[in-house]
């Protein structure tokens, strides 16, 4: 037999091969096809891309028709006129859940280009696991809502409170979901919009301040929540002629900005946020759903503040403000204006409270801040008129570098008169706390910081400046009585910085704060899996099916993220703090953490075990971040490692 006549076997039999392979996964289509436990779809085209997305066109269309019925009632409610409206809007709901569907389906496919088959296929007890799912995800927000609603963290409430309400209508037996609340079991769809109006109804704007900046007039507001300091509230102002970009008010402060004749000005108002709709990309599944699903409007959120003969706010000690916040967790210490401000300065809107000054530690005393007042008079005359070099010998020359980093944070304004408090920590002092707004050209978005100076001592000079924590956060540090004022501090103060470094693409300083092995880890638990080729720091039990980077690889990363944004933001809420066991000043820190970016944001979970030995020079030991909680062990901390 010649090669010829061998080859052309081989080549008759492949074929009969591969035809017996495709009529094999035809009959098997055929088969499921009579199967009623299945949903399925097919498709033929040219590619294989192709014919995979006719398939899954028709299963989800499959899948649709089958569960139509269970949403009639829900969505009869959005007066969708005709029936194949009603058709289309809830293929278009369904097709929200076709990313999980597509986790779920098996797939056959034969044939070869131009004319390729794909059949999907998938149980319909599948279809039920992945609403199930869903449903999950629902009552986690609303955990999270009502957990930050008891913090007065007034936007985290309304986001969750309103993305869990929409992921809702996106459930085939939405009006059956029900949840386990303070003991009671409440219907969700009828919960979830009875709790948003009462949030506005128990959320109060006040004008404190006014001063003219040119033909503007700049309002600070004050922005409580059951009649105690609103740990952060976003909303839009109406300026006479558009509504403003989304405000980020924050520890109960936040501004508006009306033009004209101040004297014209008969009312200021304002719409407070509720469906963070620059938000939904922070998660692809909010953004999917909250894309197809029809919005739901709340007229409370809308607030008018009369400003003819309206009285001013009467502003107590700024430290008061903070204390209310912390008033909720009674280890908390209290702190009043004549002891250490270790908690940012806030606006104060709520009548003053009985104080009780922090303990003194042998390290750490208050000081009297008039010799710093003269440097941050100029520093303000400097921001209020942008000549930023005439205060260049109030800073080192470090100081004067992030000085203009952060006044070119966006159009950077001061927003209310500030109320200093002064601290020595180390060789330096830490000034608290000057309230300023940074907004950007290409973001819908402003926020409201305030920023801590950091004096040196023996210079005179300022030599740093970073964003403060919010008053809550640093109550729940500052509940860690055990580790001493010292000890809480530096926490305090390596968070702000690390936060600022981000914020103002301090690349330099990022790369300095991380030891040269750290353990950088972006991912979720698994088992049975090495977490790091690095000995010293192993993660142990549950460990992680991760991203791993070193430290170079992490900072070019970081570089790239830099130079592709305009601004880069974090918000840290809930934090925990955990003492390492040897090693000194070794914390490991929970931060549940908000990522904004002009091209992109998430929310998640940051941990970092860092050294704080030396205070001024921080390190990073291990990083890690996870988009969410795991159900086995939740989130990372120095147990893990």
């Amino acid at each position: 037999m010649n090669v010829t006549t061998k080859i052309s076997i081989m080549l008759i039999g492949c074929t009969f091969f591969c035809w017996g392979i495709q009529s094999a996964f035809a009959q098997t289509a055929d088969q499921i096809k009579k199967d009623k436990s299945y949903y399925w779809g097919e498709g033929v085209g040219k590619t294989s891309a192709l014919a995979d997305k006719a398939a899954l066109e028709m299963l989800i269309n499959s899948i649709s028709t089958n569960v139509e019925s269970q949403f009639s009632s829900q969505v009869e409610q959005t007066t969708l006129n005709g029936k194949a409206q009603f058709k289309e809007y809830v293929n278009n709901i369904v097709q929200t859940h076709s990313n999980a569907t597509i986790k779920n389906t098996e797939i056959l496919s034969w044939g070869e280009e131009p004319k390729v088959n794909v059949f999907r296929f998938v149980k319909k007890a599948e279809v039920k696991k992945i609403f199930a799912e869903r449903e999950r995800k629902v009552k986690e927000f609303v955990e999270e809502a009502n957990k930050a609603e008891e913090h007065y963290q007034v936007a985290d409430a309304l986001r969750y409170y309103y993305w869990a309400l929409m992921l809702l209508q996106s459930l085939p037996d939405a009006e059956t979901v029900t949840m386990d609340i303070a003991g009671k079991a409440q219907k969700l769809d009828v919960y979830l919009p009875r709790t948003i109006n009462t949030v506005f109804d128990n959320l109060s704007f006040a004008v404190q301040d006014k001063q003219a900046d040119g033909t503007i007039m700049q309002y600070t507001l004050s922005v409580t929540y059951k009649k105690q300091i609103a740990v952060n509230c976003d909303y839009a102002f109406f300026d006479g002629r558009n509504w403003s970009v989304v405000i980020a008010a924050k520890d109960g402060r936040g501004m508006a900005e009306l033009a004209g004749d101040p004297s014209q000005h008969k009312d200021l108002r304002l719409k407070v946020e509720y469906a963070f709709e620059n938000e939904w990309k922070i998660d692809n599944e909010v953004n999917d759903v909250l894309s197809k699903v029809e919005p739901k409007t709340f007229k409370k959120s809308y607030v008018s503040i009369p400003l003819v003969g309206a009285t001013l706010a009467v502003a107590q000690n700024a430290q008061t403000a903070t204390n209310a916040v912390a008033a909720k967790n009674s280890s908390a210490p209290k702190v009043d204006r004549k002891s250490i401000s270790t908690t940012p300065s806030a606006t104060p809107i709520v009548a003053a409270s009985k104080t009780v000054a922090v303990k003194q530690m042998p390290n750490i005393k208050t000081i009297d801040g008039k010799p710093y007042l003269s440097i941050l008079e100029r520093v303000e005359q400097a921001i209020r008129t942008k000549k930023y070099d005439e205060a260049r010998d109030c800073f080192t020359t470090e100081g004067y570098d992030v000085f203009t980093r952060l006044v070119q944070y966006g159009r950077a304004v001061i927003v209310a008169k500030p109320a200093y408090s002064f601290l020595e920590f180390e060789d330096g002092v830490l000034v608290r706390s000057l309230p300023m707004k940074f907004s950007f050209r290409n973001n819908q978005r402003a926020f409201v910081e305030d920023i801590v100076f950091n004096i040196g001592q023996k210079e005179g000079k300022i030599r740093s400046l970073s964003f403060a924590l919010p008053a809550h956060v640093c109550s729940d540090i500052l509940k860690y009585e055990q580790w001493g004022n010292y000890s809480r501090i530096a926490i305090i103060n390596f968070i702000e910085n690390y936060k600022t470094a981000y914020a103002l693409k301090r690349l330099d300083y990022i790369e300095s704060i991380f030891s040269e092995n750290a353990l950088i880890i972006v991912g979720k638990a698994v088992k049975n899996q090495t977490g790091t080729d690095n000995p010293k720091f192993a993660l142990t039990g549950n460990n992680a099916k991760l991203t791993k980077y070193t430290k170079a690889q992490y900072i070019r990363q970081l570089s790239s993220v830099f130079k592709s944004n305009e601004y880069v933001n974090l918000k840290f809420t809930d934090i925990s703090v955990k003492k390492a066991g040897v090693g000194g000043e070794i914390y490991g820190i929970q931060l549940q953490q908000d990522y904004f970016s002009t091209t992109y944001g998430d929310t998640g979970y940051l941990f970092v075990m860092v050294d704080l030995n030396k205070p001024e020079e921080p390190t990073i030991h291990i990083r890690t971040w996870q988009p969410e909680k795991d159900p086995d062990f939740g989130i990372y901390d120095i147990s893990n490692f």
